[in-house]
């Protein structure tokens, strides 16, 4: 046989356009088949309470009676004027910005040191990945203990050095509790966004640095000229995956503060979740979360969109 007539067979161009039609039909078919648990996982568990949230909070349900009046907008407007609410989203803001800027600086900063060591790249990436895979509940209770005020390991260690004076009730002072909430929750994040940017120095060509040096650059123009622009993708991604962690806390300021003192470290999903189920309010808990997530689509949708911009320059 041919090689014309062996590529034609294998790639079907020589049978009839029925033939051709089914096959294509069935290859679609049994890509749908394996696609279809995921698809109904995703329709139960996501979709369909997605569009019940959204009817949930036009009513009135405390989560026990029957009954769940009409009320329209009215959730929408107690949340406008509920100050809790609105706080909330102001520290989420502040939490984004901190994961964002700080801890994916601290992780860029931590992988090119790890990617540039000569010996122990293996233990530096388990030991930086470790606080990844402790439990929010450990991570919570082991600085509710660091930071406690009278016993906590934190201001001992202040007092031993002569620091007194910088001795904080870290998570019961109102001006304090907020960044010391924020840079438990980096402390615990930044080993993932660590072991991708690790990931994407080890896959820059060599070559590229190499032609770099020929060309007398320095340390800081080959990070600026190469590892910058080559890093973009794995950037893109991370900034992406840091800023939803961020947004969406909840466990670690529960297990720290609670969202105290006085609501100083509240964030949205905490919020709703009180809303629910402390205040038994699912109508305006429902309209909370609608717009938190709405507030999180848009997100990704810009952030998405800078990153395909970035990628097309």
């Amino acid at each position: 046989m041919s090689t014309a007539g062996l590529t034609s067979e294998l790639t079907g161009s020589s049978l009839s356009p029925p033939v051709r039609a089914r096959r294509h039909l069935r290859r679609h078919l049994t890509g749908w088949l394996f696609l279809a648990p995921a698809v109904l996982m995703i329709g139960v568990f996501t979709i369909v309470p997605f569009f019940q949230a959204i009817l949930l909070s036009f009513q009135s349900w405390d989560g026990v009676s029957p009954d769940s009046p009409w009320v329209g907008l009215d959730n929408y407007r107690f949340i406008a004027g509920d100050p809790i609410f609105w706080r909330s989203m102001r520290n989420v803001l502040f939490f984004g910005a901190v994961g964002f800027v700080g801890g994916n600086g601290i992780a860029l900063v931590m992988a090119l040191a790890v990617n540039s060591a000569t010996k122990g790249r293996t233990f530096f990436r388990t030991v930086f990945y470790l606080p990844g895979i402790l439990s929010v509940v450990v991570v919570g209770l082991l600085f509710s203990s660091i930071l406690q005020p009278d016993s906590g390991v934190l201001n001992r260690v202040l007092g031993l050095v002569g620091l007194e004076g910088l001795q904080q009730n870290w998570l019961g002072n109102p001006a304090v509790a907020l960044p010391a909430v924020a840079l438990v929750f980096v402390w615990y994040h930044w080993g993932f966004a660590f072991l991708l940017f690790l990931a994407g120095l080890q896959d820059v060509p060599r070559e590229l640095y190499e032609a770099a040096s020929l060309d007398g650059t320095n340390r800081w123009e080959r990070f600026r000229y190469v590892t910058w622009p080559q890093l973009a993708p794995v950037t893109s991604i991370v900034a992406l995956l840091t800023l939803l962690a961020a947004l969406q806390i909840f466990g670690t300021v529960q297990v720290l503060t609670n969202g105290g003192p006085g609501n100083h470290t509240v964030v949205p999903t905490l919020a709703i979740y009180n809303e629910a189920f402390v205040n038994w309010r699912y109508g305006s808990a429902a309209a909370m979360s609608v717009i938190f997530g709405g507030a999180l689509v848009l997100l990704s949708m810009i952030q998405l969109s800078i990153s395909g911009w970035r990628s097309r320059a």
